[in-house]
């Protein structure tokens, strides 16, 4: 019987449980030799019953204990032992098989969705990259997890994402027995070509994580039915709807290339998909935002690249190494005033028109006074001329040099 204190192989102690799933419970224990606490797997009976199921599950271990990487919860041990769990498909008590692994701190997202509903598009970008990532691992090791989902992407309190349970669900599928309740938790996020019981490939890890990404940014499953047929079925024949408003078009658009229905269209792999990624992100910050028509001034841009630290708040229209699509002209200032005018500003032309038009009049102000000095200068020498008793020739030539005279010293 299954109950804290328990010993394992005479190694694993078993201390509290974590968790029930189809497969079996999860314990944490404590390994004995190595003073660690760790995560421990046991196997249903109906499971290890069957000697085929138990090969499988043990080179299936062997693989993913070989996967060495942050994003993946790391597999430990593998072990038999002579604990009889429960009684088997014939009625006999049989041996269990267990899987050690990594016990994570934090909770499965399975546990977080119901509590916050629904992540913001930048936190759902850092899960879908960390997960990308940890695929990527995979993948290049020819491992397909086939059963991604909230209740396997563990969450730590520094937000780092660990992946669990890979190539469990794979010998699983392969099982004889039937396992409804397993079925039913993996029907909501399960690809179509895994619906229609075609072979499970890098991208079908793909679509399920879209799934995951879709009820990340929605707060709700993109499908739902009443059977698991029916659930297998939307995700053969249906579109999922489209995610709200909220969400930036190009995580959006992100999204519906990860559940795209034909694997060949999808994204090919965990590599493919963090490429996707980091177009994404450089998209987010190159792209302004789209205009809604309003008057109002638009919201606060959404970032997808993680922001970088900052000892100050950040000043508004400071440089930030994208040039935004559009340029809004700058206020013209108004002229300084008069006093502050360099000197070698524009010409005045106004002040040169001016000295222009009085030239003139000061011409015709001078003839004028020229004019009357002559006339001025003929009396003057009429009365002379009487006065002397000039007569004749010589009086016309005094009046004739005064004149000239007057002439001769204007302007």
């Amino acid at each position: 019987m299954i109950a804290p204190g328990v010993l394992l192989s005479d190694r694993y102690r078993l201390t509290a449980r974590i968790a029930v799933g189809g497969m079996g419970e999860v314990w944490a224990a404590q390994d004995t030799r190595l003073g660690r606490t760790v995560a421990v797997k046991i196997l249903r009976a109906e499971f290890t019953g069957d000697p085929e199921f138990v090969d499988r599950f043990r080179a299936e271990a062997r693989m993913t204990a070989s996967l060495n990487h942050p994003g993946i919860a790391a597999v430990y041990d593998y072990g038999e032992t002579d604990l009889a769990v429960a009684a088997g498909p014939d009625g006999r008590p049989h041996p269990t098989a267990y899987l050690v692994m990594e016990l994570v701190a934090g909770e499965p997202l399975s546990a977080v969705l119901p509590r916050v509903r629904r992540l913001s598009p930048a936190r759902t970008l850092d899960v879908l990259e960390q997960t990308g990532r940890a695929l990527h691992a995979a993948h290049a090791r020819h491992l397909v997890h086939r059963d991604v989902k909230p209740g396997n992407l563990l969450i730590t309190p520094n937000g780092q994402v660990k992946v669990t349970d890979f190539g469990i669900a794979k010998v699983a599928h392969q099982a004889p027995v039937t396992r409804t309740g397993m079925v039913m938790g993996t029907a909501h996020y399960i690809s179509p070509e895994q619906a229609a019981g075609e072979e499970a490939v890098p991208a079908s890890d793909i679509y399920s994580l879209g799934v995951v990404a879709y009820e990340c940014l929605a707060g709700r499953l993109p499908f739902l039915a009443d059977t698991t047929v029916g659930m297998a079925m939307a995700h053969v024949r249906d579109e999922p709807p489209p995610l709200p408003s909220d969400v930036p078009a190009p995580i959006a658009a992100l999204v519906a290339h990860m559940m795209v229905k034909d694997p060949q269209q999808r994204f090919a792999d965990g590599a493919a998909l963090c490429a996707g990624i980091a177009r994404v992100r450089s998209t987010a910050v190159a792209t302004p935002p789209r205009t809604t028509g309003r008057s109002t001034p638009p919201p606060a841009t959404r970032t997808f690249a993680r922001p970088p630290a900052t000892s100050g708040p950040v000043r508004v229209g400071a440089t930030t190494g994208a040039r935004p699509a559009t340029r809004t002209p700058a206020p013209v200032a108004p002229p300084p005033p008069a006093a502050a005018r360099p000197a070698a500003g524009p010409t005045r032309v106004p002040a040169r028109t001016d000295a222009t038009r009085a030239r003139p009049a000061s011409r015709h102000t001078a003839l004028s006074v020229l004019l009357a000095l002559l006339v001025l200068a003929v009396a003057v020498a009429v009365v002379l001329a009487v006065d002397l008793r000039l007569v004749g020739s010589a009086a016309i030539d005094q009046v004739q040099s005064f004149a000239r005279s007057v002439v001769g010293s204007g302007p």
